[in-house]
């Protein structure tokens, strides 16, 4: 029942042209269930001077062709590099993967490709009109099905061929990919329900098949086999490219799956047509998803990274095709990156704002919110120096787009922080001070819409909520996602108010979720001041989310920072005539360690610093961690999540009471 009502709410958040793209899709479904089960399929259709028997020739090519482009490719492999990708491969081929809280878990033998092997649930074969991905106890987490069949092993495996030369990796990814064919008929459960999957799926296949074609394996039976499924894969994604509500991070990969598929298996008859059209949804898409600032429209930093490499990996796939995509799309692009290496500059890591669930496109060989990867790879393609500044060392990422090694000249000295407004996210910056002075801050200050479209379906309730970092370290973080699927108290916890650093009216969210990809009633908050100065500044914002209240509540806080002085100074105004409850929430990372309150004083240690946080005077002040309120089904604060499914106890400093009235809450931080 609870499934229904809250369909019919997003019905009613969806256009008229939305609604009946969503009637003519599932007609053509039912429709296509009575051709899957008569085994009327679709026929593969080639170009005409295609011979399907002769040598397979792929439109392009992800690495060096020639012996001497090879030679000099091979010679700039970095040696450490090839112990950790060894390892890995040898996992693989033994099948064995780690993903989310799974380590080195064994698939099965043969592989399972339909089962959540953390629930031990294993999803049916039926038609996918009658798959529901969000049905847990019938199919388990959708997340955990997939995540094997987005088949980023493959790629790991042919790089180790790659390098090592082993034909036994490449018989291996032959070996594998010919099971899953085997066990995915076209049309039939879970791996064929999601054209994102089948996106991400397809962009694998191109850098495995591409590593290993010296190997004279994609031949024969496997070859036909494996172009009738692109051509099936490419299809299905063509008849269903995401709209309206649907249209965010899902309809960029699903269009950069079949570009880069289209691009590279041109032999297909329908692939330059799949080519334009895909490429004009990308060269539309990268400019209505991204702010003019270079933030994605979603306000999901992980899917930020995730959006950014499809439209990297398709950008590459048309320069080395002759298909360049244009100057505006690389300059968006450009942004996007540079937005991600400046929020991350004051850490080391990027701050966990929005949903994140480890989604990633290819397996090049660092982790995907690897920070120095992406400014290597960045630095590559554009002139800035914001990414000499975050850049470390060669990454092998870079190493596998650019085939070659190559070394940046490093920035001599890291110059001093500096505060930046993106203005229209609606993220401010607020930062100064040198790491080898001791005095360096950093403070993001979300003062930005709650998500995407009007469903916000990857937004939390996080308005006015502040990400601390003190030299290098983080403070006062965000707790991250958890969860989507498996755990739905879990799911709503992380995305509520009490998981941020801001404060909660009544025990209320500022905005009302009614699904778990759906908030119907949205805080706006919007920024009153910005003066940034070398020392740091002020910021100033406000938010409407408790307007709607009987008797309404306005928020607003201020942040100052001083790093001379090393203080930052948080103030909190609650602004109404009638009486509330008030909930103040700081979530203080695993770094801190030693913490202890006495009075409204909480002292701690972060790395090589002191810290003192005075809180609001009058009010009850607790200590909170790993908790659970009655039971581990309905979670409380105290809790970090820095990957899905995976989280831990950390210490919550919680500052609540009732007021009457205006009310002004102080809180100062000092370090030393």
């Amino acid at each position: 029942m609870q499934s229904v009502i809250w369909y019919f709410k997003r019905v009613q958040m969806m256009s008229g042209n939305e609604i009946m793209w969503r009637l003519n899709t599932l007609i053509k479904a039912w429709l296509e269930r009575g051709k899957v089960q008569f085994g009327l399929l679709p026929v593969v259709t080639y170009r005409a001077d295609y011979d399907l028997h002769g040598q397979f020739k792929p439109g392009f090519s992800v690495v060096a062709d020639t012996d001497e482009d090879k030679i000099n490719f091979l010679s700039t492999y970095c040696g450490h590099w090839q112990q950790a990708l060894m390892a890995k491969a040898e996992q693989i081929m033994a099948h064995k993967l780690s993903f989310f809280d799974l380590q080195g878990q064994h698939l099965g033998s043969p592989i399972n490709w339909h089962k959540d092997h953390a629930a031990n649930i294993t999803a049916g074969l039926e038609h996918i009109v009658a798959v529901n991905y969000r049905d847990f106890a019938r199919n388990g987490d959708c997340k955990l099905v997939w995540e094997p069949n987005r088949h980023h092993q493959f790629v790991v495996l042919a790089r180790a061929y790659k390098i090592t030369g082993e034909r036994r990796y490449a018989e291996a990814i032959v070996s594998q990919l010919t099971a899953w064919l085997d066990a995915n008929p076209y049309g039939r459960g879970m791996n064929w329900r999601s054209p994102l999957e089948l996106a991400i799926r397809l962009i694998n296949w191109v850098w495995a098949i591409d590593l290993i074609k010296d190997s004279g394996l994609v031949t024969g039976e496997f070859k036909e086999r494996l172009l009738t499924s692109v051509f099936l894969h490419c299809l299905d994604i063509t008849g269903k490219f995401s709209q309206g509500s649907s249209a965010n991070n899902h309809l960029i990969g699903e269009a950069a799956g079949v570009y880069i598929a289209a691009s590279y298996f041109d032999m297909l008859a329908d692939a330059a047509q799949w080519r334009v059209n895909s490429k004009q949804i990308l060269e539309a898409e990268i400019q209505a998803q991204t702010f003019a600032d270079g933030c994605t429209k979603e306000h999901a930093f992980s899917y930020q990274f995730f959006v950014t490499q499809f439209y990297l990996f398709t950008g590459l796939t048309g320069k080395w095709r002759g298909d360049d995509f244009s100057a505006a799309y690389w300059q968006t692009l450009a942004r996007l990156t540079k937005f991600i290496a400046m929020v991350a500059q004051g850490g080391g890591h990027y701050p966990m704002l929005g949903d994140q669930d480890d989604g990633y496109v290819l397996d090049l060989g660092d982790h995907v919110h690897d920070i120095n990867a992406l400014c290597d790879i960045a630095a590559h393609c554009f002139d800035d120096d914001i990414y000499r500044q975050c850049y470390r060392q060669p990454s092998e990422s870079a190493f596998w787009l650019f085939h070659r090694c190559r070394l940046h000249k490093p920035i001599a000295k890291l110059p001093a922080l500096m505060s930046a407004a993106f203005t229209d996210a609606g993220y401010y910056l607020l930062q100064a001070g040198e790491l080898t002075q001791g005095n360096q801050a950093s403070i993001l200050f979300d003062c930005a819409e709650l998500g995407y479209t009007a469903i916000a379906a990857h937004g939390h309730a996080d308005a006015l909520s502040v990400v601390v970092r003190i030299n290098n370290r983080d403070l006062f973080v965000d707790t991250g996602t958890y969860d989507y699927f498996s755990h739905p108290q879990w799911r709503d916890y992380f995305r509520s108010t009490s998981a941020h650093n801001t404060l909660a009216v009544d025990d209320l969210d500022q905005s009302v979720m009614t699904g778990p990809f759906m908030w119907e009633k949205h805080a706006q908050t919007h920024c009153l001041n910005w003066q940034p100065t070398p020392l740091g500044g002020i910021v100033v914002g406000e938010h409407n989310g408790y307007r709607r209240l009987p008797s309404p509540v306005t928020h607003r806080r201020s942040v100052a920072l001083d790093c001379d002085k090393k203080t930052i100074a948080i103030t909190d105004c609650l602004i109404t005539t009638a009486s509330h409850k008030v909930a103040l929430y700081w979530h203080l990372s695993e770094d801190c360690q030693a913490i202890q309150i006495n009075n409204n004083r909480c002292q701690l240690q972060l790395g090589d610093d002191e810290v003192t946080i005075t809180l609001p005077a009058n009010l009850s002040i607790e200590m909170v961690s790993g908790q659970q309120v009655q039971g581990p089904d309905l979670p409380g604060p105290g809790w970090l999540s820095r990957g899905y499914h995976q989280k831990v106890p950390i210490t919550t400093l919680l500052v609540s009471g009732e007021f009457s009235g205006d009310r002004e809450l102080s809180t100062e931080i000092r370090w030393c």
